[in-house]
C-alpha cells in the first residue's frame, strides 16, 4: 500500500522517509479485529509487524509473510498465541492487492442485460444495480455493463480498451470512457458473459454471430475447452460474409476501421483478455458465471441445451474452467440463481423473471408488476426467460456480496506468480443492504422465505416487509354484494358490473399467493363474475376463420396466398420470405366453447413466428370483439399482434401459453389489421370475430 510521504527536506536522518517511495504492508487478520500494519518502510524494505499474545485468541490467521517465508496459503494459528510473534514482508515479493492507505477499491463491472442498470420505474433488473446496496460509501461500483454485448462485441466496443483509431462506438457507461480509461491499481474488474456468446441459439438471423457470438472451440479429450485469444482484426467495411444483414454491417462499422469477427478467438481466449487486462493494470480480476435461464427439466430441474448456455451448460463450465487454469477469484452465479430458480419451482420461477416488453411501466414495484402479469391491457406480451425482475436481481446481489464474505470467513484466496488475490473490501460489506426489493405479491411467501434462508452473512429480507390480508379482500367482495344481488345484473348493465367485479378481483389478486385460501367469500366473486358473463348478449354477426377451411394443404407446406371468405369478411394468409416461413403445422388444437357456440378441435395449426414478413390480414366492419384461439411454441408465454394498416400505433395483444389459449381483445372502430407473432413460434388455430350491436 502506498503510504503518504513528504517531499524531501535534504536531512534523510535514520528512520526519516520524507522524499522516498513509501510504503507501509498489511497483515489482513481474517476477521480478529482490525488488521495489522507495519511501519511505514522504503520501497525495497524489510517490513515487520508484532502481533500481541492473546490468551483468548485461537486460529489466527494473515496474509503475508512469516519471518522469512513466503506463505501461499493463509499462515493458520491453530492454538492459543503464547508469545509475541513478529510478522515480515519483503517489498520485493509483497505484490498482493496493493491500494493507497487513504483509498478502497472501485469495483468494475463488465457484462451484458443481467448484470446493467435499468430504470426504476422499469421491472427488469440488473444484479449489478444492487451490488453497491451492500457495501458502504467507502467502495465504489462502477456498472460498465450493457445489454446485448459478450465478451468479443465488449471489446470491439472499446468498452474495455481505449480505441485506438479514429471513430468510437458511442456509449455512456462509465461516461463514455472505456475501462483502460479509469481503472486504477487495487480496483476490481468483475467479469459476467456468456448469454451472447452462447453460439448454440438457433437463430434464423445470422447477424448475431457475426455481431456477438463467440465459440467454445473443441474441447480436448478431458472436455477442458481452448483457450485461443484473439490475434488479428478484419476490415469493418470490406470482405463481409454476404449473409451478414445491412443492419449488422451498420452496427460492425461504428466499431471504427477493424474489428474482431466472429471466430477469431473462444469464449476462453476473450476472457482472458480481461484477467490479463486486470492484473497488467494492478487490478483484481473476478471471473462471474452467467446467470440461468428459465427452462425445466421433467423432474424439475434448470436444462442446458441450444440457447442455455449450451448443452450441459459448456459456457459455464467454461468460465470456471479459466478460473481454475488462471487462478482467478469465481463467483458462481449460475449456481445460484439456478438453485433459486429450482426452489420456486415452473410454478414460482415466473415471479423471478421480467415481463415483456421491458419497458411496460404500469405502476410501482411490485403491485403494477403484479397487475401487468398476463394482463394484454396493460401491455404484458409475454414473461422473460433470461432476464430477472426487480426481485432476482437483487437476491442475486446478495448472494455476491455473502460469496464474498465467504470467500474471507473461509480464508480462501489465489495466488497467481507471486501475487496474493483475495477480496481487501469486506469490512466495507453492510449486513443489512441500503435499501430492499420486496417480492411479487405472487410469489409465495414460503418460497421466498426459503430463497433468503440462504442467506446468512447479509439479510436479504425486509424486516419491514408487510403483506395485505385476507380480510381486505372479503371486505372488497363484501361491497361487491353491496351494489346488488346476482339478480340485478342484466344486459343492459353487464359492462358496468364487470367493472365492479374487476375491481373486487383487483384486490383479491393483490394477496400473495399463500394468503388467498383464507379469502373465505371467494366463491361470491366467482358468482358475480359468471352472471355477468351470462348476461351479455349473443352476437348478432359471428365471422370467422381456422386451420380446418385449408384441408386442401398438406402438412409441412406453404400457406401463402391462402385465404377465407365468411360472412362478408376476408381472410388472406401472406408469406412474403424467400423461404416460406408461413407453414401448415402438426400441432392439434382442442374443441371449445365461445359464447355458446361450440367450435371444432383442429388437426394442425398455423405456425407464427417473429418476422414480419408473414401475417394473416383480416378486416373489422365496426366495434366488435375479436378472439384468438392459439398456443405458445414453448413452454413460456408468448403473444400475437394485430396492428392496423392504417395506424401502426394502433395494436392488439393476444399471449399465449404452453397449453391452448382463448383470448379476447375489443376492436372499437372499423379497420384492417395484420395479425402476426410478437417474437417466437406460436400456433394459430381460430381467428373468430363477434359483432353484439
Amino acid at each position: 500500500m502506498l503510504a503518504s510521504c513528504g517531499k524531501d527536506n535534504g536531512e534523510n536522518e535514520p528512520g526519516n522517509t520524507e522524499g522516498k517511495d513509501c510504503y507501509v504492508v498489511n497483515f489482513d487478520m481474517n476477521g480478529h479485529g482490525s488488521s495489522i500494519q507495519a511501519e511505514e518502510v522504503e520501497k525495497n524494505d524489510d517490513a515487520k509487524a508484532t502481533l500481541p499474545k492473546d490468551p483468548e485468541a485461537t486460529g489466527y490467521k494473515f496474509k503475508g509473510w512469516y519471518k522469512d517465508k513466503e506463505l501461499t496459503e493463509l499462515y493458520d494459528f491453530s492454538s492459543t498465541l503464547t508469545d509475541n510473534i513478529t510478522l515480515y514482508a519483503k517489498w520485493k515479493e509483497y505484490k498482493g492487492v496493493p491500494y493507497d492507505t487513504n483509498k478502497t477499491p472501485t469495483l468494475y463491472l463488465a457484462g451484458d442485460s443481467t448484470v446493467q442498470t435499468y430504470a426504476d420505474e422499469q421491472y427488469i433488473g440488473g444484479w449489478g444495480q444492487y451490488l453497491g446496496w451492500f457495501l458502504d460509501d467507502n467502495v465504489k461500483v462502477v456498472n460498465a455493463a450493457r445489454g446485448g454485448r459478450s465478451s468479443r462485441s465488449f471489446i470491439n466496443e472499446d468498452r474495455l480498451f481505449t480505441s485506438t483509431d479514429s471513430a468510437k462506438y458511442p456509449f455512456t457507461e462509465n461516461g463514455g470512457k472505456s475501462i483502460e480509461e479509469t481503472i486504477q491499481e487495487g480496483d476490481y474488474l468483475f467479469v459476467q458473459f456468456g448469454h451472447n456468446d452462447d453460439d448454440t441459439k438457433s437463430y434464423d438471423d445470422t447477424s448475431y454471430k457475426y455481431e456477438r457470438m463467440v465459440p467454445l472451440g473443441t474441447p480436448d479429450e478431458n472436455g477442458i475447452y481452448p483457450v485461443v485469444k484473439p490475434q488479428t482484426k478484419v476490415s469493418t467495411t470490406s470482405n463481409l460474409p454476404s449473409d451478414m444483414s445491412d443492419k449488422t454491417k451498420t452496427e460492425i462499422a461504428k466499431y471504427g476501421n477493424e474489428y474482431y469477427e466472429y471466430g477469431e478467438g473462444t469464449y476462453k481466449g476473450y476472457l482472458k483478455m480481461y484477467i490479463d487486462f486486470a492484473r497488467e493494470k494492478g487490478a483484481t480480476p473476478v471471473l462471474c458465471t452467467p446467470v440461468a435461464r428459465v427452462g425445466f427439466d421433467s423432474d424439475g430441474h434448470i436444462k442446458g441445451g441450444p440457447g442455455r448456455h449450451g448443452d450441459d451448460f459448456a459456457y459455464v463450465k467454461a468460465v470456471k474452467q479459466l478460473a481454475e487454469e488462471e487462478n482467478c477469484l469465481l463467483i458462481d452465479n449460475f449456481g445460484f440463481s439456478k438453485d433459486i430458480l429450482e426452489i420456486a419451482t415452473q410454478n414460482f420461477s415466473d415471479f423471478l423473471m421480467a415481463i415483456v416488453p421491458n419497458n411496460l411501466n404500469n405502476g410501482p414495484w411490485p403491485t403494477g408488476y403484479d397487475s401487468a402479469y398476463h394482463n394484454a391491457s396493460a401491455g404484458y406480451e409475454k414473461m422473460e426467460g433470461t432476464h430477472y425482475n426487480k426481485y432476482g436481481a437483487y437476491l442475486t446481489a446478495s448472494y455476491i456480496a455473502e460469496e464474498i464474505i465467504n470467500y474471507d470467513m473461509q480464508g480462501k484466496t489465489v495466488k497467481h506468480g507471486n501475487t496474493v488475490e483475495y477480496f481487501n473490501f469486506v469490512k466495507h460489506i453492510l449486513e443489512k443492504p441500503k435499501n430492499y426489493i420486496n417480492p411479487s405479491n405472487r410469489l409465495s411467501i414460503a418460497k421466498a422465505n426459503e430463497m433468503e434462508a440462504l442467506f446468512e452473512e447479509v439479510n436479504s429480507k425486509d424486516p419491514e416487509r408487510k403483506y395485505v390480508q385476507p380480510d381486505v379482500a372479503i371486505q372488497a367482495i363484501e361491497a361487491l354484494k353491496a351494489r346488488g344481488s346476482l339478480d340485478s345484473i342484466t344486459s343492459e348493465n353487464y359492462e358496468t358490473w364487470g367493472t365492479y367485479c374487476k375491481e373486487a378481483r383487483d384486490v383479491y389478486e393483490s394477496l400473495n399467493y399463500d394468503l388467498r385460501d383464507q379469502v373465505t367469500n371467494l366463491s361470491d366473486l366467482e358468482a358475480y363474475e359468471a352472471k355477468v358473463k351470462s348476461a351479455r348478449p349473443q352476437a348478432i354477426l359471428t365471422a370467422y376463420m381456422s386451420i380446418n377451411d385449408f384441408q386442401s394443404v398438406s402438412v409441412g407446406s406453404t400457406l401463402n396466398g391462402q385465404s377465407k371468405v365468411r360472412e362478408g369478411h376476408t381472410f388472406t394468409l401472406v408469406d412474403n420470405t424467400s423461404d416460406a416461413k408461413m407453414q401448415k403445422y402438426n400441432k392439434k388444437g382442442t374443441a371449445f366453447e365461445l359464447n355458446g357456440v361450440e367450435y371444432d378441435a383442429t388437426d394442425a395449426g398455423i405456425l407464427l413466428g417473429g418476422n414480419k414478413d408473414y401475417y394473416i390480414e383480416f378486416e373489422v366492419k365496426g366495434k366488435c370483439e375479436v378472439t384468438i384461439v392459439g398456443v405458445s411454441g414453448g413452454s413460456d408465454t408468448r403473444t400475437i399482434r394485430a396492428t392496423s394498416v392504417d395506424n401502426a400505433s394502433l395494436a392488439y395483444n393476444f399471449e399465449m401459453s404452453g397449453s391452448q389459449t382463448i383470448l379476447t381483445n375489443v376492436f372499437e372502430n372499423a379497420g384492417t389489421f395484420r395479425l402476426k407473432s410478437a417474437g417466437s413460434n406460436i400456433y394459430l388455430f381460430y381467428i373468430i370475430i363477434e359483432y353484439f350491436e
